[in-house]
């Protein structure tokens, strides 16, 4: 008489989610869906075991870890790393609770976008309030700043940089959405931000003891560009002040197609360019101005 096959038999622990009806199934997908569900809730669904276990080191509380695996392994070795590693120690991630489900479902919650492979883990993190720090020297702006990818990076690179708080105003795209995140490889988590609306800004900023700087085009019409000695950047929009680098900058930075509104009286900052090229993308131009009012900044405090 023929056995049956041996099939591998998950940790208890672990619950299998296997439709898009179920009510966790639906919590996941809605969580990377909509940002007001994700407000409400006050979690995010994070992908993969780097950033999760960045995470967690962190700080930040896994209320769902979630393991990809095929609904039936014939046995361990049918479940690669590094949902295999999560099976066997669960410990290492604590969580409220603990869910496997197959490749086809982690798909659909996580979106084709995100290309989770087929022994992906995931979980849902509960969000942390952070504010901007009392002693903060320097501020991201983001105004209209609408493509995901583009946000990701440049708090990504702003943290790198130490730029290490901003300021969001209307148009700009959710800190949380999945783009976002792994655009930044989970920073947006761990940046503290305000919504301040632009019409609110300059006081805001003024009130901090910052200088609002504009990160825009260099028009042929500026007649008062200056560039510091062996700058790669220039300002202008002096109105007569004294030419110099601020103390206490708060960068601001639109979309290409955008561009600042409103700001008109404020001092710019311009990466000179080449004829024939209309913009830099943000998060590149964002970048290099960020890196060098740091070298700029640096060179001041020396003197």
């Amino acid at each position: 008489m023929a056995t049956a096959p041996r099939i591998y038999q998950f940790p208890k622990l672990f619950k299998r989610i296997s439709n898009q009806k179920q009510r966790f199934t639906k919590h996941f997908i809605d969580l990377r869906e909509s940002r007001p569900y994700r407000l409400e809730h006050q979690s995010v669904i994070v992908p993969g075991l780097k950033m999760l276990r960045e995470l967690r080191d962190d700080g930040f509380r896994l209320r769902s870890l979630v393991v990809t695996a095929e609904k039936e392994p014939h046995d361990e070795s049918a479940i690669k790393h590094p949902a295999i590693d999560v099976l066997k120690n669960p410990d290492a991630f604590p969580a409220e609770k603990y869910f496997v489900c197959d490749v086809d479902l982690t798909r659909r919650i996580l979106g084709t976008a995100s290309r989770p492979g087929r022994h992906e883990i995931f979980g849902e993190l509960e969000l942390k309030d952070l504010e901007i720090p009392s002693d903060c020297d320097r501020l991201l702006v983001f105004d209209h700043v609408n493509d995901p990818g583009n946000l990701g990076n440049l708090v990504r690179t702003g943290k790198a940089l130490g730029w290490n708080a901003g300021l969001i105003t209307t148009g700009t795209c959710d800190m949380y959405n999945d783009k976002t995140i792994r655009a930044s490889r989970g920073m947006t988590l761990k940046w503290p931000y305000e919504f301040v609306k632009v019409p609110d800004l300059v006081a805001y900023l003024k009130e901090r003891h910052m200088t609002p700087l504009v990160a825009d085009m260099l028009p042929d019409s500026a007649t008062d560009a200056w560039t510091p000695e062996g700058s790669s950047i220039c300002f202008w929009n002096f109105h007569g002040s004294k030419q110099g680098v601020p103390k206490r900058p708060a960068l601001i930075l639109s979309s290409e197609h955008h561009g600042v509104q409103g700001l008109d009286e404020e001092l710019r900052v311009s990466i000179p360019m080449e004829r024939g090229v209309e913009s830099l993308n943000v998060a590149m131009a964002g970048g290099m101005v960020m890196h060098e009012l740091n070298r700029l900044l640096r060179t001041n405090n020396i003197k």
